[in-house]
């Protein structure tokens, strides 16, 4: 009796504390994806987020594309953008109809695929507790939750691209396997296909490997493995490399630019990102801002019950977490974790560096979210260092973990709550699926939209099927030029072309509306409106009309 009880002692406390992290990570993962799931149908498809669309479908352009055995493949969607997002959905939508469900079911997947891949790269470097932490923290990030399932960024391939192939280089040079090297650096040449800002992360990484890691960088080259690397990197990398060939350095020509334009924004939207609530607002309508909707699910009556039972929750603890972990830092540069403490202090500032700098980016979520999740990884060694100060590794790790995923949690409630009462906002609105039916009713010869946000995702959501064009370049200045405005004429012309444009309130490209009814005057046209689409909540989103020639 002795023996047993030695055997038990404390196991009621201390031992279910070692599966505690894991089932909370498997916890998460489930209602990252759940709460993933409920969000999709809310929010209308956005510009961005369909603008693959130009590769797919009839009367689509492509920004490159090259002839494969008298075959048209396209290559690049924008000069920095690449097709890679086009492939991976030729397949999903020719057996699933374009939708909301279709169009983001398959990214917040890929999101939930890199939570597994992030807690595989934890384990490099931390026990399973604090790495089963890291992992729990990202399922329950906001930030990362919205910007994966609505994927305007676009970022679900970005993320996955930089974790799973910093997993295969690890592993691949831990146990020497070549063709895992080869893998790791052919995932990272298709992040910067699919998106050249990956560059940030690359430069990020190879600067904080050479620093923290410089034995193993050396002992890494040699002959085959360099070789190994190059020609993955190559293959990854491969139509970005034809593009910037066939157009002599156009990607980074056109897009590296200095500038401290918005300097004050970018430093603060960081912390905002962390903490989950940077995107209400933006994402998601204010409360103040319309007539709420009802609950009509069982979803969405405990989804609201509980954002008014426990009041509005629009930051997470995560913002704290990460200043404690900062402020720790000298003591973790001395402990047994110094080398992933300062491998990620210095990838997030040199690739954040970059984003500051760089003109046009940076400025907004969807840039930010690419440093993800790196300051998760600061905030679980410091966990993972304070658990074995206090000498109770597991109960702290278990205790901060609860702490933080809940207050991440509630945060993703508010966000689904606030999207059940007010949907999405401005060229988030739901009123573009109404929109395309009515479009595809009408059966137009020719569509025109006036302004940014409607050309791409209707195309998506009708495959293709109606003819639109963008209509708005004649309506980008007060004082059209003549080829703006020959254009204009044309289009006014058109024999039994439709207008497509927001209501005056919403328009994104300043005062579009006020120009096209001017130079529709001066050209003799008369304004007739065929119909108003609203969105879920009754408001006015856009207008449908036809120009008509005065006698």
């Amino acid at each position: 009796m002795v023996g047993l009880g030695r055997y038990t002692q404390g196991l009621w406390l201390f031992r279910p504390m070692r599966w505690l992290p894991l089932t909370i990570l498997a916890l998460s993962s489930i209602l990252f994806f759940l709460f993933g799931l409920a969000m999709i149908p809310y929010a209308g498809v956005q510009g961005d987020e369909a603008i693959f669309s130009n590769c797919l479908f009839p009367n689509s352009s492509p920004w490159f594309a090259i002839s494969v055995f008298k075959k048209k493949v396209p290559l690049m969607v924008m000069s920095y953008l690449g097709a890679s997002k086009a492939a991976l959905f030729s397949g999903i939508f020719a057996v699933f109809a374009p939708s909301a469900y279709s169009l983001r079911i398959p990214t917040l997947l890929l999101g939930l695929v890199t939570i597994p891949v992030f807690y595989g790269l934890l384990r490099q470097f931390l026990k399973p507790g604090p790495a089963a932490f890291g992992a729990s923290l990202l399922s329950c990030d906001s930030s990362y939750l919205l910007t994966s399932v609505f994927d305007w960024g676009p970022v679900a391939i970005q993320h996955l691209c930089l974790l799973a192939g910093c997993l295969l280089v690890i592993q691949g040079y831990r146990r020497e396997r070549l063709r895992w090297i080869w893998g790791g650096f052919f995932l990272f040449g298709l992040g910067l296909w699919d998106k050249a800002l990956f560059v940030w992360m690359l430069l990020g990484l190879g600067l904080a490997t050479a620093v923290a890691f410089p034995r193993e960088l050396l002992r890494a080259l040699k002959p085959k493995w360099i070789l190994a690397a190059g020609i993955g990197f190559l293959l990854g990398s491969l139509p970005l490399v034809i593009y910037n060939i066939r157009r002599p350095l156009e990607t980074f020509r056109g897009n590296a630019r200095f500038s401290t334009k918005d300097f004050q924004q970018k430093l603060q939207l960081p912390r905002a990102t962390l903490e989950g609530s940077a995107l209400f607002g933006y994402l998601v309508e204010e409360n103040h801002a319309v007539t709420p909707r009802r609950a009509k699910t069982i979803t969405e009556r405990v989804s609201l019950s509980l954002s008014d039972f426990v009041g509005e929750r629009r930051a997470n603890f995560y913002g704290y977490a990460f200043l404690i972990s900062l402020l720790l830092t000298p003591a973790l540069l001395v402990s047994r974790y110094r080398r992933p403490v300062a491998f990620t202090l210095i990838f997030l500032t040199v690739a954040w560096a970059q984003m500051l700098f760089v003109q046009n980016a940076g400025g907004g979520v969807h840039h930010v979210i690419l440093l993800w999740p790196f300051p998760l990884l600061l905030i679980s060694c410091a966990v993972a260092w304070m658990g074995e100060k206090f000498g109770y590794p597991n109960l702290v790790v278990s205790a901060a973990g609860l702490l933080l995923c809940v207050s991440g949690l509630l945060v993703h409630n508010h966000y689904l709550a606030q999207l059940i009462r007010n949907g999405g906002p401005g060229v988030w609105t739901d009123a573009i699926f109404p929109l395309a039916r009515q479009l595809e009713d009408l059966s137009p010869k020719q569509i025109f939209v006036t302004d940014w946000g409607i050309l791409d995702n209707v195309r998506l959501l009708q495959q293709g099927r109606i003819p639109i064009y963008w209509g708005s370049e004649p309506l980008m200045s007060d004082t059209p030029d003549a080829a703006q405005i020959e254009a204009a004429r044309r289009m006014f012309a058109t024999p039994g072309a439709v207008f497509v444009s927001y209501t005056d309130d919403r328009q994104v490209f300043g005062p579009v509306n006020g120009r096209l009814r001017k130079l529709s005057e001066s050209f003799g046209f008369q304004r007739e409106l065929l119909a108003v689409i609203h969105d879920g909540n009754g408001r006015p989103a856009f207008e449908i009309f036809y120009f008509r020639k005065q006698s």
